[in-house]
């Protein structure tokens, strides 16, 4: 842990916790700082405000040289600062630093505040920065050097920059950054948490979210520029990042175990090139970029609350719907029958590795006159292979009779694509031009995956043992030499599976494969006429060709039905000649034909197990598509805009865009295609900017069975004014309009919501894959966001800001189950802010800022029949203590 990952006066439920009701931790008030300290330090601001007001002009100190002026786009929370360079030998230098305390003081949801904000109590490094110039070019090792800093101490994100460069010798730069990214914002277990079923509160509280995370990512750039004013030019680049920490998850079943996940991601990028630009107006560049990352995964299982009889802990799971055969009365904690639908372990270890090398060719030319073009074409073939994939279940369920299972196999994923483009544009007269683009990608991606996958079976224990306390079956230590040897005929001994006419395969190798790829042309070609000096106008048409291929097939390599379980069916035949007694080795793709013979591909083996495939002769399974399918799709748009300026002050641009596909390949893909955008910008005076704006966007697939409609709409209005340099405005308003609906099928047991009556899947392809219900689903929102920031100067050595910025949320979506809450759907965020400086002398200041939150959700949070969790809001206020010191 370094001292940028501390964060002082914290307690909060990280990823993996489960915490009951009596300690809970989203809900809670965070006082890190000090009552005193809070008093004291407003107290100092307030006297400093009201002496630095009443001062006279002539009893305050001048300064060495005029304030500069703040423009609308600084930092809302900086104040305006003296300059203060110093010469030191052929060097101008200035250095700042800001450093203070931050007192944070929040009440309700802790984890959704660090989701959001995570910004925390203690000391920090505001900025700290150092510039040095040298004033006639002549410095030994560099000409300038800027050296900039924010964020250390604590705050989620830290950054420093260097850069240095000297005239016709290098450019030298390096960037720093960390981001604490934080999520715990709980609502995926809510609606498998209702009052009643299995397990009531307060047993399965679940406080944190199930799909956390508290993860740190570093990342690194350092780029260097040789000759970078000669004619030839060369650049080399090295990025390495880096993500860590840990982070929780669930997998899908009958039992969700709540699971904790090691992140360690590692990607390191060299970069090298050339630009020469011996020819006249012409540069040719050369680029080689390599990219690798390491992935070193780890996911265990550590939420083991409950334990059988026997005392093995086991995991019961975050969803407890009342569907599983573990309920109320089977639990007396932490005690849990060993019937449950439960694990006892799970780990998980992947380890990706990925190359991604990059060859790339570009120009830049206006050689010929009135005549500029630019191109580039890049080639790339990247992989991606996981050599020691392992995945280990241990557990129950009553659906399969199953005790665990074991996937693992390597894998590995190509990425072949070649990439071109190419612009000209031609100048016929000083009025009229003529613009034409093209682009093309090609992409292919083929995959594999060599599966080796185990079932875990019961033996034959004594009946006195149930569930989970039987002993398993490990078919990983058996073959097909010594299986007759420790469970002969008729397989009911100690040492035989026991197997039911549902249960899965012992032994599953599989080879899957896949491919996907893509083939794109396109063509954007434009004319634009200037009717006069303040009114111009385009119009231009774009063709694209796109043809995608994929297929998706599995092979098996070598699928092994065990013998063992009673109630087998005796005296079948193969071939005509009597076999004896199967007992459930016939099963899944190996069961009996109404013949009484096996399936092609399913072999007899002297030990009485069934084998689907071999190595050598590879069986496909059912739903194989190892065709390739080609799907074709053309798109055209239509192009047009104007641009006008009727007088000075006023600025207006306009832009249509109408398209048309004859085809789609998901089906949230449009086929109709319109977009609209305004924008106008007035400036009645040389200190006010006013700012208008429409962005409108419209796409359609409305065929039947897929009813996709979308559509974007964002409105705009801002207003930046500085009558004096002593005091500016900045204010605006922006409103977004999102919405989405399109078909779907799907599976939902038990739904309450959702029947075959009442909403059958209309798609017939999904009715087979055994989607049987549907709908229309839908996504709608709409954001206003409100915003204002003003600069107040009363006096030279005072600056107040002050400022606001506000969204206001609303927006719904189909939910599958009924109780599911709206969360993030619904919520106001408010965020105001005041901040007031004081110069106490030449380059020194002192800053007080004030900030709230407020996050208030709205709609549904805690649906009727949920076990009820915390409040998902939180407000509250940071204060700031700050010196400036310019030197």
């Amino acid at each position: 842990m370094t001292a940028c990952d501390l964060e002082e006066g914290k307690r909060v439920g990280r990823p993996g916790e489960v915490v009951g009701a009596q300690g809970s931790t989203a809900s809670a008030y965070r006082r890190s700082g000090s009552t005193w300290l809070l008093v004291f330090g407003l107290a100092i601001s307030a006297a400093i405000f009201v002496a630095g007001s009443a001062a006279p002009a002539s009893a305050q100190e001048q300064p060495a040289s005029q304030v500069l002026s703040v423009s609308p786009a600084a930092d809302p929370g900086q104040a305006p600062q003296e300059s203060t360079n110093k010469k030191a030998g052929d060097y101008s230098i200035q250095q700042s630093v800001e450093f203070g305390y931050r007192d944070s003081i929040i009440h309700g949801n802790l984890n959704n505040y660090d989701t959001f904000e995570n910004l925390t109590s203690g000391v920090r490094l505001f900025d700290y920065s150092v510039e040095m110039h040298s004033i006639d070019h002549r410095g030994i090792f560099f000409d300038n050097l800027s050296f900039v800093n924010s964020g250390y101490g604590g705050d989620p994100n830290d950054i420093s920059r260097l850069h240095m460069d000297k005239s016709k010798w290098y450019d030298f730069r390096v960037m720093f950054r960390r981001d604490k990214n934080y999520w715990n914002y709980n609502l995926q277990a809510n609606p498998l948490n209702p009052t009643t079923g299995p397990l009531p509160e307060p047993y399965a509280s679940i406080i944190n979210s199930p799909h956390a995370m508290d993860l740190s990512r570093r990342m690194q750039d350092y780029d260097l520029t040789l000759f970078p004013q000669s004619r030839l030019r060369v650049r080399f680049g090295y990025s390495r990042n880096t993500d860590t920490g840990p982070q929780s998850a669930t997998v899908e079943g009958g039992t969700e175990p709540l699971l904790t996940e090691n992140v360690n991601e590692v990607t390191n990028s060299y970069r090298m090139g050339v630009d020469y630009r011996g020819l006249p107006k012409t540069t040719l560049s050369f680029d080689e970029l390599l990219t690798y990352t390491d992935i070193n995964n780890s996911i265990t299982d550590n939420n083991l609350l409950f334990q059988l009889t026997n005392g093995t802990p086991v995991d019961l799971g975050v969803v407890s719907n009342g569907t599983s055969p573990c309920t109320a009365a089977s639990i007396t904690p932490p005690v849990a029958s060993s019937t449950c639908n439960a694990y006892t372990s799970y780990s998980q270890v992947q380890n990706p590795r990925s190359s991604f090398p990059v060859e790339r060719f570009g120009f830049t030319s206006s050689y010929v006159k009135n005549f500029a073009t630019s191109g580039s074409v890049s080639y790339s073939e990247s992989r991606n292979t996981v050599t020691d994939f392992d995945e280990n279940i241990t557990g129950w369920s009553s659906r399969t009779l199953a005790a665990g299972s074991t996937t693992a196999g390597p894998t590995r994923a190509d990425r072949v694509s070649i990439s071109a483009n190419w612009s000209g544009d031609y100048s016929v007269t000083s009025k009229f031009s003529i613009l034409d683009k093209f682009f093309f990608d090609d992409f292919r991606i083929p995959s594999y995956w060599a599966t080796a996958d185990t079932n875990v079976f019961d033996e034959p224990n004594p009946p006195a043992l149930a569930g989970m306390l039987r002993l398993p079956f490990f078919p990983t230590a058996y073959n097909i030499t010594n299986f007759a040897t420790l469970c002969p005929a008729p397989y009911t001994g100690v040492n035989c599976p026991q197997h039911s006419a549902s249960s899965g395969a012992d032994v599953t190798n599989e080879l899957a494969t896949s491919f996907l790829g893509q083939n794109r042309r396109s063509n954007t070609f434009e004319v634009k006429y200037d009717f006069t000096r303040r009114v111009s106008a385009y119009v231009g048409y774009e063709f694209t060709a796109r043809t995608i291929q994929d297929f998706s097939a599995t092979w098996d390599t070598g699928e092994i039905y065990l013998p063992g379980g009673a109630g087998g069916t005796a005296g079948l035949t193969e071939g005509g000649t009597k076999t004896g007694n199967y007992y459930f080795a016939a099963r899944g793709d190996c069961a009996i034909l109404a013949t009484g013979q096996l399936p092609a591909g399913c072999t007899l083996n002297p030990n009485g197990s069934i084998q689907e495939g071999t190595s050598s002769n590879l069986v496909p399974e059912a739903a194989n598509d190892s065709v390739r399918n080609t799907y074709e799709i053309h798109e055209q748009d239509g192009l047009a805009g104007v641009t006008a300026r009727p007088i000075d002050s006023l600025r207006l641009n306009g832009d249509v865009v109408f398209g048309y596909n004859d085809n789609s390949f998901t089906r949230i893909s449009p086929r109709q295609v319109q977009s609209y955008k305004v924008h106008a910008r007035y400036s009645p005076r040389p200190w006010a900017n006013l700012d208008a704006a429409a962005n409108l966007d419209e796409n359609r697939d409305n065929v039947y069975t897929v009813d996709n409609i979308e559509h974007s709409r964002t409105y705009s209005v801002a207003a930046m004014l500085a009558p004096k340099a002593t005091f500016w405005i900045n204010l605006g308003y922006n409103y977004v309009d999102i919405y989405t609906q399109t078909e779907i099928c799907f599976v939902d047991t038990g739904s309450t919501v959702f029947t075959a009556a009442n909403s059958p899947c209309p798609i017939v392809a999904s009715v087979a894959a055994g989607d049987t219900l549907g709908t229309l689903s839908y996504y709608k929102s709409r954001d206003n966001y409100v915003y204002a920031d003003a600069m107040w100067k009363p006096q030279k050595r005072v600056t107040a800001m002050a400022g606001y910025g506000g969204s206001i949320v609303r927006g719904s979506t189909t939910f599958l189950n009924a109780l599911t809450p709206s969360g993030t759907l619904d919520f106001t965020f408010l965020k105001p802010f005041v901040s007031v400086s004081f110069d106490l002398y030449k380059g020194l200041s002192y800053k007080t800022a004030w900030n709230y939150f407020g996050y208030d959700t709205h709609g549904f949070a805690n649906p009727v029949g949920l076990a009820p969790l915390p409040s998902e809001d939180f407000n509250g206020s940071n204060v700031t203590f700050s010196l400036r010191y310019l030197f």
